[in-house]
């Protein structure tokens, strides 16, 4: 494999040089490049500002590396690598320059760096941890979500420029709406991703459990499947690695497992996820350096007034196109939403009409369980019956319910396609160039990615059977234990069937939301290239004469780097 990466870096590497000023090929191209040649598996840690990122990165390399506080801290990108202790800041115009870990508040907090005045591109920080060794570099990212724009953008680029991830989210506040948009974005990218939810310490265990079901499901209505979460306390974790300690269950919670699936990661899955990772970032660079270069070589043999015109007709027609699709969108979500009102009927239906079906067992356990444990035994026999009953309507419903939205996804996929086909039809059209057509994968059978049902049966919050066992003959007690249950589970099948809407509204909206983004961007992409290559043609059709042979020459060069990436990213 490791052949394999390094001909990928060679492939990268030629083709940020042929795609020289086609800005965003060249400079993606050149990251990756630099990625697979130094052997490194970026792991970015992103989630909103104060989530306690950069203590999970502490914890994790066992030492006080990172600046941490009280308010918004983390400016810029900070890459803790593998190495003897020290930093390097790299600028934006691309001076470096070194200091000690102990200056890094001075580049990378806002506090000492506002708004980054400094002009720093990242600071690469080096430190002797196991876990960093085989390549992995830890990036803490500026927090989404802050009131400082730039930070927002500096943790877009480290998602843009990672292999792998880990989110932290907070159990102070979970799952806000800037967090569910860095899950659409992470879910879109497919990188490996670790979900982690911080600050659990001030919790019961009954509480942690409560939360950890409620930001699982929400995780997995916004992803489509279902993640383990790994509830920590990043703060207890490096405090006990400061003090040489193994970590234990009362230190971190899941800290210590954490860690253990971190390095079964590394160390059983990394290589082939950096592969995999760099095949499809090579392949949709070359992609797009491959329709620049038809497009440029048509365009510039027009004249400049023909160039201008038959760019206004393209972006005449591509306005069209993008009016049509967002007509499509609006059908789209009609039809969801009326899948949704389908499957609630179905459901309040169906909580109707179960309980009754439970009677029987209901009146058995009445008969028999001692008296003493009666109302706990009731209490467990409705539990059972939701759980059960709900999901056998699950198992009934979900297969429908798949197969409706996968019919919908499809017509806006297989539409979407077509839009995006006619923009590139029409620019073939006008500037005389064969751009084949493109392809969006089909739709994803991904079961269970929206309908999934939260259950969850609370204990009655009045010991009536106590009460009622010092107060009342046997078989009155019996009698009004089994009519409260009898209230109970209608009550029971009624809530759950309000969550279970609730939680089917919310997953079919996160998946239509974030299927159409990645439907929008697929469109937005492909007009940008068209218009950034006739653009580029404009600028070259100025170089002189002499220049020609040289412009030439390029474009082989650049026409053989996209065909050899493309053959690499293709697994040949």
């Amino acid at each position: 494999m490791d052949s394999e990466l390094d001909q990928l870096a060679q492939a990268a590497t030629e083709l940020a040089r042929s795609a020289a000023g086609r800005v965003e090929v060249s400079s993606r191209a050149c990251r990756l490049a630099e990625r697979l040649t130094r052997g490194r598996f970026n792991i970015s840690v992103l989630g909103e500002f104060k989530r306690g990122k950069s203590t999970i990165v502490n914890a994790l390399v066992g030492q006080e590396l990172l600046p941490t506080g009280v308010v918004p801290l983390t400016a810029v990108a900070t890459e803790v690598a593998f190495g003897e202790e020290g930093a390097t800041v790299v600028h934006l115009d691309g001076t470096t320059m070194d200091i000690g870990v102990g200056e890094l508040a001075d580049f990378v907090t806002e506090a000492r760096n506002p708004d980054n005045q400094r002009q720093v591109a990242r600071v690469e920080v080096r430190a002797p941890a196991q876990i960093l060794q085989p390549g992995v570099v830890l990036v803490d990212t500026p927090g989404i979500g802050s009131i400082f724009r730039h930070n927002d953008e500096a943790a877009t680029r480290a998602l843009l420029d990672a292999d792998g991830a880990i989110l932290v989210l907070s159990a102070d506040a979970p799952l806000s709406e800037p967090e569910r948009r860095l899950l659409a974005a992470l879910s879109d990218r497919r990188a490996p991703t670790f979900f982690v939810l911080n600050k659990v310490d001030h919790l019961t265990p009954a509480e942690r459990e409560e939360v950890r079901r409620f930001v699982t499901e929400a995780v997995a209505g916004e992803l489509g499947r279902k993640e383990r979460l790994w509830c920590v306390d990043g703060r207890a974790a490096l405090t006990a690695r400061l003090a040489g300690r193994d970590l234990d269950e009362g230190d971190a919670v899941d800290f210590p497992e954490f860690t253990r699936a971190l390095a079964r990661f590394v160390e059983a899955d990394l290589v082939e996820a950096r592969l995999e990772t760099a095949r499809r970032e090579l392949g949709r660079l070359a992609r797009g350096l491959e329709d620049a270069l038809r497009l440029e070589a048509g365009a510039a043999v027009l004249d400049a007034e023909s160039l201008t015109r038959r760019l206004a007709e393209f972006q005449a027609a591509a306005e069209e196109q993008r009016r049509a699709f967002a007509d499509e969108r609006t059908l789209l979500e009609r039809d969801v939403a009326a899948l949704a009102e389908a499957i609630s009927g179905r459901l309040f239906d169906f909580a109707r009409r179960e309980p009754p079906n439970w009677e029987g067992r209901l009146v058995e356990v009445a008969r028999t369980a001692p008296v003493r444990r009666l109302e706990e035994e009731l209490h467990h026999a409705v539990e059972v019956a939701v759980r059960v009953g709900f999901e056998a309507f699950r198992r009934a419903e979900a297969e429908r319910a798949e197969q409706a939205w996968s019919r919908l996804a499809e017509q806006l996929r297989s539409r979407a396609q077509a839009r995006i086909n006619a923009v590139r039809t029409a620019a073939s059209g006008l500037f005389s160039v064969s751009l084949p057509e493109m392809a969006i994968p089909e739709v994803a059978e991904e079961r269970e990615q929206y309908f999934h049902l939260f259950l969850h049966v609370g204990s009655s919050s009045e010991d009536l059977g106590r009460v009622l066992r010092h107060l009342l003959p046997a078989s009155v007690v019996r009698r009004r234990l089994l009519d409260r249950a009898r209230r109970e589970l209608a009550a029971e099948f009624d809530k759950h069937a309000g969550r279970a809407r609730w939680d089917l509204d919310q997953r079919l909206g996160a998946v239509r939301r974030r299927f159409e983004l990645t439907m929008v961007e697929e469109l937005d992409q492909s007009v940008q290239t068209i218009l950034a290559a006739a653009r580029r043609a404009e600028e070259l059709r100025s170089a002189a004469d002499s220049d020609l042979e040289r412009r030439r020459q390029e474009g082989e060069a650049a026409r053989r780097a996209t065909s050899a990436a493309l053959t690499l990213a293709q697994g040949g």
